[in-house]
């Protein structure tokens, strides 16, 4: 059971009047006229305009968050600035039970909601926890890796979301509203400087009415840090093959440089036709997913293993790689020889990652007074490629990746706004991807291969093209002027074509990695997916809501699995993820709206949930379903502004999550013995399943909370002062697909804070930024490292590999200088 909740404080929350979401190009519709005071929710969302209230998308529709029957955290534009959050991870802190962070490989990326998420191993799933930004959906993972800025609102919704954003919303979704134009001028630029990461950025906009009936905005930001992490590996040495040498590549690890622009134009051809034009481009340069990464050594060791790739003498283990997640870590470049003899996307052995977007959002609405009709047209592309190093740098195993993907999408929605009892929304939706996955690797260090002219271990092309086309609609009826009832549903058709194939590389291992294979497969899968509301409003500012939800995620075919002989398409395949349960809500704004409270229970039931696990030994990844996911909770939220003490507020929010799975018998971690439950499946002698009935999934603590105060003050009679804090805990998680027993980040807290001191009219604003002042190094996710253990799985002498961590943000402390003219 979960507490919805609104992370904004009141009176640094940003709010957003309906006629300004009228001004974005946003349609602005409300639901059935069923309030006891007899005003609609767009009314209500208007009329929040001077009460400081949020305004939500959670039904693709405006409306006060204290309206909205769903689960939802919303974070505003202000609160996302006062703590210089501008990467998903920061925002994800800001939000309990939200576990988020970059990794290697597949989706780059691990997020997970209540503790439902998608493995970050394969390339070939979608997310459950999705992105919607302004309108546009993106579910790849690889969105994590786009700054945010200029952003209006983040709204994280909570359990399934099928009926008004499609499929691939299981676990939850991100919801990412940035700023529009606006009908006066107005510009803005700010710089700062964190000390920790030696990070120095710059960001600003200016917006404006170009005429009568044409507004554009335009903003960007950029951003270039050195990083916050110790790199310890020797400056240079050789790679126990003649000639192979291997360098540091920095004394750094973390560092990164990115761009971002985004313009917007909006036309009003009449006052009740606006389309909104919304282009941006981003591109992000770094390290790789591996330079975030730390060495723990599996089973409570406290040195590493040596790597062992088979070849009879283990390779010794790095003199300069700890067991401790402390900031300090190995990382080393590929041999350059290696790189640049036929190694794709190697470049010159130095470990980086490139990643750049692009897209275009076109957004039409027509008012009436039958129905608002609203229109969105998006375009999106990200092309990634990077190399990296999985093993430190005694051991130089790597890979290379290039993730090119292109989605078209088109949704048409009418939302009716005739008076009368009963309400009806209803729509359509397309698009059509195309995602080209490849990947070389190096993996065994060998003598260059005179026939392919190689060193590399293997090389795949894999991708895959997708069609979805969904139609959706939901009828609301006014049992009461205070009571309620909305029911509909989505009907989903998706297809998808999947591609592997392996290419030429070292012919020394041509007999277990051999060219010329090639996989095709072709799914195909429908589902109805239904929601029912009930909402009582006894007054104007209290809801209690129940709702019961189903949602659907569509299988396919593991595109990151290993080519071997032994590969098959059915081994590939996985199925459809869907989840059903329901929610009950209420909310409230209480001694002159002063105090606003929300609580929400809920429980939910997750069948063949999409997982996936990483053999180290093999080199090997396994994709499949889940039996069940069973999670349940409780959560709330507040924001109160102290009445006789003008400028303090403070805000709360917590949630209890239960997650257990349930008939589920899954793949065992590698090195389980049979001790330790690796006890099912006897397969050639040793046993290769555990029972994972009854356990906590990855990545799900049982309780997370933050608390928080602001207190703005007046200096004299022409500046301000605002003083805030937030301090948030989490409780212990397991970070490991498999739930290895010495993977377990345990329960952590954090304290941010702000000071900001300016003009009274905020011409000009001077903030120092304090995140992370308890410099908690939290492990997001990790994967087993190859030939380091993970040998005598299912017997009675097993050995654990060593774990790749992946470290969320150490401790920063940031200088900043804001103007506005």
């Amino acid at each position: 059971m979960l507490f919805t909740s609104a992370l904004v404080a009141p009176g640094v929350a940003s709010a957003q009047s309906v006629d300004e979401a009228d001004a974005t190009g946003k349609a602005a519709s409300g639901s059935v006229d069923a309030k006891s005071d007899g005003k609609s929710d767009r009314e209500n969302a208007s009329n929040s305009a001077n009460s400081n209230e949020i305004i939500v998308t959670a039904r693709r529709r405006d409306e006060r968050l204290i309206d909205a029957p769903v689960a939802i955290t919303a974070v505003g534009g202000d609160t996302l600035n006062q703590y210089q959050a501008t990467r998903v991870t920061d925002i994800a802190s800001l939000v309990p039970s939200l576990v988020a962070g970059k990794a290697a490989s597949g989706s780059s990326a691990s997020i997970f909601l209540r503790g439902v998420g998608s493995t970050a191993l394969s390339a070939g799933f979608d997310q459950s926890v999705s992105f919607v930004i302004d309108g546009l959906p993106m579910s790849r993972g690889r969105e994590i890796s786009l700054p945010q800025f200029d952003v209006q609102r983040v709204e994280v919704l909570k359990g399934p979301q099928a009926l008004f954003f499609g499929k691939n919303t299981t676990g939850g979704l991100i919801s990412i509203t940035t700023n529009g134009p606006t009908d006066h001028f107005e510009a803005g630029l700010k710089g700062g400087y964190g000390f920790e990461a030696k990070e120095r950025y710059v960001e600003g906009f200016v917006s404006g009415p170009i005429s009568d009936s044409i507004r554009a905005r335009l903003a960007g930001r950029y951003s270039k840090s050195d990083g916050a992490f110790v790199n310890t590996a020797a400056p240079t040495y050789t790679n126990y093959i003649p000639g192979q040498f291997r360098f540091s590549n920095d004394d750094r690890r973390g560092g990164s440089e990115s761009y971002g622009l985004r313009g917007t134009v909006e036309i009003d051809f009449s006052p009740d036709f606006k389309y909104e034009v919304k282009g941006g481009f981003t591109k992000v340069k770094d390290g790789g997913p591996t330079d975030l990464v730390e060495r723990l050594c599996g089973g409570g060791r406290t040195s590493p293993l040596p790597a062992d790739p088979g070849f009879g003498t283990p390779f010794p283990a790095s003199p300069n790689a700890d067991c401790s997640i402390n900031g300090r870590s190995d990382s080393s470049n590929i041999p350059p020889i290696v790189a640049e003899t036929n190694y794709r996307y190697a470049r010159d052995g130095v470990l980086y990652a490139d990643f750049a977007s692009q897209y275009v959002i076109g957004t039409g609405t027509i008012s009436s007074d039958v129905f608002d009709v609203s229109s969105i047209t998006g375009y999106y592309h990200f092309k990634q490629t990077d190399l990296n190093n999985v093993t430190g740098e005694a051991y130089p195993a790597g890979f290379s990746q290039l993730a090119d993907f292109k989605q078209f999408s088109q949704e048409l929605r009418f939302q009716s706004t005739f008076d009368g009892p009963l309400g009806v929304m209803f729509g359509g939706f397309y698009s059509d991807s195309e995602f080209v996955f490849n990947t070389d690797a190096y993996i065994f260090p060998v003598p260059l291969d005179p026939i392919n002219n190689t060193f590399t271990t293997f090389k795949r092309d894999n991708g895959f093209k997708t069609n979805s086309l969904s139609f959706f609609a939901e009828a609301t009826l006014a049992i009461t002027p205070s009571l309620e009832l909305s029911a509909g549903g989505r009907y989903s058709f998706e297809s998808r074509d999947s591609y592997q194939r392996s290419l030429a590389a070292h012919s020394a291992f041509a007999g277990t990695f051999p060219a010329g294979i090639e996989l095709r497969d072709k799914y195909n899968d429908e589902n109805f997916s239904p929601q029912v509301t009930l909402r009582y409003k006894p007054s104007t500012n209290t809801t209690l809501y129940a709702s019961y939800k189903q949602g659907f995620k569509a299988g396919g075919f593991n595109i990151s699995q290993s080519l071997t002989p032994a590969a098959s398409v059915q081994a590939g395949r996985f199925g459809a993820e869907s989840a059903e349960g329901g929610e009950i809500g209420f909310r409230t704004l209480l001694f002159d709206n002063a105090l606003a409270f929300s609580i929400t229970a809920y429980r939910y039931l997750y069948t063949d949930l999409q997982v996936q696990f990483f053999d180290p030994q093999t080199v090997s990844l396994t994709a499949g379903n889940a039996g069940e996911l069973r999670t349940q909770g409780i959560e709330a939220d507040f924001n109160y502004r102290v009445p006789g003490l003008d400028g303090l507020s403070l805000r709360g929010a917590a949630a209890y999550n239960d997650a257990k799975f349930r008939d589920y018998i899954g793949q065992c971690y590698v090195g389980q013995t049979i001790a330790e439950g690796c006890n099912l499946q006897l397969v050639g002698g040793a046993y290769t399943a555990q029972d994972y009935s009854d356990r906590t999934p990855p990545k799900a603590p049982e309780f997370a909370g933050r608390l928080g105060v602001t207190y703005e003050m007046p200096v004299g009679s022409s500046f301000k002062l605002r003083l805030s804090g937030d301090g948030s805990y989490t409780s212990k998680y397991n970070f490991t697909d498999a739930l290895r027993p010495d993977a377990v980040q345990d329960g952590y807290a954090k304290l941010d804070a702000a000071i900001a001191f300016g003009d009274i009219d905020d011409a000009w604003t001077i903030s120092l930024i304090g995140r992370n002042l308890t410099n908690k190094l939290v492990v997001a996710a990790a994967n087993d490292m190859p030939f380091t253990g993970g040998t005598g799985t299912g017997t009675t002498n097993g050995v654990v590999a060593d774990m790749s961590a992946f470290v969320d943000n150490p401790r920063e402390i940031i200088v900043e200088a804001s103007f506005k003219f």
